[in-house]
């Protein structure tokens, strides 16, 4: 394994870096402009990107042709980014209900959260949050990492989408010096699992990814900003590996093992409001599909896509054990 310090350090977020992690997170929410509205008040994220989905790319999401009509997306990024967008995509007619409805963040499911780097006080970032629809899980807390010092908070609002926080204390936050603003693009994602050693076996062996940081958090005091009660924080560690293609922290998945029985969100609907998905670009779509089939996922066969503003893609996806969906894409010359 790399050492976590100076992996945790490297921020260059290449564009379209193949196999180095997911580009784009995908969410269904009720109202896609309003939700635009409110990131661009909180994380000062613009739009790059407007207009009806493509039926193809819904397909990847297993939204089928007939819920698949009328559906619009609008795309927005950190202005100095070169990736880490963010697809939220508005379905037509009624509401659909959320996922993860009533969870706890030890609770198995789908995606938790996405995660973004607070440049400025983690606190002023987590009021912003709480002043534009969404709510925190706890107060911010300190806790320690791989040899890192870290603030960190969450927030999350009624379209399920979590946003995780992260303030480096020490040693200090090197390489983002080119982001403007409150917060950085998303670079991390968090699943949570049952089996710590079942998610890492599927990762490294199955998938062939690296580690970025294996490790513990143990919360002395019992602060925590998962909101568990402070005797069991205090008693039990929280278990957690960071995943990804190159061993690095950008674009990467967290798998986190929890003390604690979780409940089960599995059985949650593909078209209905939260994160839908991570999009990672890569040079072998078909290699990598068969990996995840061999690995006893499911997967989708590749098809040509309309990739919101970028052109033709060919992609694929693949569904883990916890209905965390990956899409997997190549860029067409």
């Amino acid at each position: 394994m790399q050492n976590a310090s100076d992996t945790m350090n490297r921020s260059t977020m290449m564009p379209e870096a193949l196999d180095n992690g997911y580009d784009e997170a995908v969410c269904i929410v009720a109202d896609a402009e309003a939700t635009a509205r409110r990131l661009d008040a909180v994380l000062g994220y613009g739009v790059v990107h407007r207009g009806p989905c493509d039926p193809g790319f819904l397909a990847l999401l297993g939204i089928d042709g007939v819920q698949g009509g009328g559906w619009r997306e609008v795309t927005v990024l950190q202005p100095q980014a070169a990736r880490g967008r963010m697809r939220l995509i508005e379905p037509p007619g009624p509401v659909p209900p959320v996922r993860r409805m009533g969870a706890q963040p030890w609770d198995v499911g789908g995606f938790f959260d996405v995660s973004v780097r607070a440049l400025g006080p983690i606190d002023d970032l987590l009021a912003a949050f709480c002043r534009n629809g969404f709510s925190a899980f706890a107060p911010v807390a300190d806790f320690e990492m791989a040899g890192l010092c870290v603030r960190e908070a969450l927030a999350h609002d009624a379209d399920g989408l979590c946003f995780a926080m992260a303030q480096r204390i020490a040693p200090p936050l090197a390489g983002w010096d080119h982001i403007k603003g409150p917060a950085s693009n998303p670079f991390n994602s968090v699943i949570t699992v049952e089996s710590l050693e079942a998610a890492k076996h599927l990762f490294i062996d199955g998938l062939g990814w690296q580690v970025v940081v294996d490790t513990a958090l143990v919360h002395a005091d019992g602060r925590n900003v998962m909101g568990l009660p402070r005797n069991l924080a205090r008693e039990r560690p929280v278990r957690l590996a960071i995943v990804q293609q190159e061993g690095r922290m950008e674009g990467s998945i967290e798998l986190i093992e929890y003390p604690c029985e979780p409940l089960d969100f599995r059985g949650d609907q593909t078209h209905w409001r939260g994160i839908a998905a991570l999009c990672f670009p890569v040079r072998d779509l078909q290699g990598i599909l068969a990996r995840a089939d061999g690995a006893g996922c499911a997967t989708g066969a590749p098809r040509m896509v309309d990739w919101a503003g970028r052109g033709a893609v060919r992609a694929g996806w693949m569904m883990t054990p916890w209905a965390a969906r990956l899409v997997f894409y190549e860029v067409q010359a």
